[in-house]
């Protein structure tokens, strides 16, 4: 519980990362109501063009979960924070607290409100997209402890998570899509809002759930054997 209080004091004193939760806020109910306005209807699944923010919402997700944690490499307060908690599988249990708690509660009016501004969405696509956002968050969590600096983490977690889906609509070949859909965290993630037949809502969801975990337990590793060093 002290590492927890200290993230969350943390987080409450450093400038700019409760704003980032407003912006996931923002972002995602924004681009919904753009979506409903300009897509055509009938032409797309309900629940795609009111949650279509979410794809941009979780940049403010990423930016969030990399502010926690490289943030601190970048201004020093990690000595403090490893001093603090020797323990360095508590110190990233408790940063993934955070971040999945500021994550959740952000995901948690942006979501429902964008669901409630456009044409409608199901209650998987409403339950699975809020998952999806914190999924994410951990994701880059992991990856910014494993590569400590804020821009190389805000690049590798964005590459991967925008990339992957700009590949997919680059080859031709409908089974290679379906394969590379497979490992698209975003692509695979977001099946749970329809419109992908390959992939079923929560077998997608596992994707980035996966992506995540390796994630976690690769910025576990990278904390583990930096200790000496930084102490």
């Amino acid at each position: 519980m002290t590492a927890i209080r200290a993230e969350w004091t943390k987080f409450r004193t450093l400038p700019g990362l409760p704003w980032l939760v407003v912006v996931l806020v923002v972002a995602t109910v924004g681009v919904g109501a753009a979506a409903t306005a300009l897509a055509p209807c009938c032409d797309v699944l309900p629940s795609r063009i009111s949650l279509a923010g979410v794809a941009v919402g979780q940049a403010a997700a990423v930016a969030l979960a990399v502010g926690v944690m490289s943030g601190e490499y970048a201004t020093g307060l990690i000595l403090t924070s490893l001093l603090a908690v020797p323990d360095r599988g508590r110190l990233l249990a408790a940063k993934a607290l955070l971040t999945g708690a500021a994550t959740l509660a952000g995901a948690l009016v942006a979501v429902p409100v964008s669901a409630a501004v456009g044409p409608g969405a199901t209650p998987t696509a409403v339950i699975g997209s809020i998952v999806y956002l914190v999924l994410v968050s951990q994701f880059a969590l992991g990856v910014a402890a494993l590569v400590r600096d804020p821009a190389v983490a805000m690049g590798v977690t964005l590459g991967v998570l925008y990339g992957f889906p700009l590949v997919i609509r680059l080859v031709q070949d409908p089974g290679w899509q379906e394969r590379l859909a497979w490992l698209s965290p975003m692509e695979a993630g977001l099946a749970v809002q329809g419109g992908l037949a390959p992939i079923g809502p929560w077998a997608g969801l596992a994707v980035p759930g996966v992506y995540a975990a390796v994630a976690l337990a690769a910025g576990r590793s990278r904390v583990g054997r930096s200790a000496g060093a930084v102490v």
